[in-house]
């Protein structure tokens, strides 16, 4: 929801592409399992491959938000000049700390985890395998390459597939790889917080709550995101969880 170019995307690719506020990366980083059996089949996980988290504890609580681009903001109706505007994700608390990924990957089976590929032996996100076979397939994901501009300045850029190259896809999941290997990331299973029967986790764009940087204690995000109160949490989670499936 952050690209415009991707929203874009995303709207009109609804079969590759079925829980667009889902991470959209080929790490998928944090995993909602939002493919399991059902609600309590979900093995979701935080794998540290995107923003090098490992410092896990148990009983953690992890707040996601996705901001808006201005496309995504005229779609929900908000003001542009009031924003930035981000949608409530999920709420995910930390149960079990694997301490790598080749041990986070022993916990899952043959199963379908993704839009595509349809199976794979584990989910996205654990990047031990020297070859991508459970990294989320190109024709559904964003691919980050790095472009050099005349004066030798070196940008990043977020493509959708369309523009990126299977060359591209694959430099990616190498990069994650070598990060996975450099940092010795863990992977964090998590259980969706549960709040009056339902999970907090919002996975429609039209339904997700809407919030803003005050909501956070009027912190700005980052990538790596914030720090906050246990109070604010636990608030957010409430939010998201209006707008989860119910929990039988």
């Amino acid at each position: 929801m952050t690209e415009s170019e991707w929203f874009h995307h995303a709207k009109s690719h609804s079969t590759e592409i079925p829980y667009p506020l889902s991470d959209r990366s080929q790490c998928q980083d944090p995993f909602f399992d939002l493919f399991a059996p059902s609600v309590h089949d979900r093995q979701p996980m935080i794998t540290g491959l995107c923003r090098c988290f490992k410092n896990f504890s148990e009983g953690d609580r992890y707040v996601y938000v996705t901001r808006l681009c201005p496309e995504a903001v005229r779609e929900r109706l908000l003001d542009p000049n009031s924003g930035p505007w981000y949608l409530g994700v999920a709420s995910l608390i930390v149960r079990d700390v694997a301490d790598s990924h080749e041990q986070a990957a022993c916990r899952f089976s043959l199963r379908r985890y993704v839009a595509s590929p349809r199976e794979t032996p584990y989910p996205p996100g654990l990047a031990h395998s020297t070859a991508p076979i459970a990294a989320v397939a190109r024709d559904s994901c964003i691919v980050h390459a790095e472009f050099t501009t005349c004066g030798a300045t070196s940008k990043e850029v977020a493509l959708t597939p369309s523009q990126s190259t299977s060359e591209q896809w694959h430099k990616q999941y190498t990069d994650y790889h070598r990060r996975q290997k450099d940092k010795e990331l863990r992977a964090a299973f998590c259980e969706v917080e549960s709040i009056g029967g339902r999970e907090a986790l919002a996975t429609s764009f039209r339904d997700a709550p809407v919030m803003s940087k005050a909501d956070w204690e009027d912190k700005t995000q980052n990538v790596t995101g914030r720090l906050i109160q246990n109070a604010t949490g636990k608030q957010l989670a409430a939010r998201i969880a209006k707008h989860g499936c119910l929990v039988y």
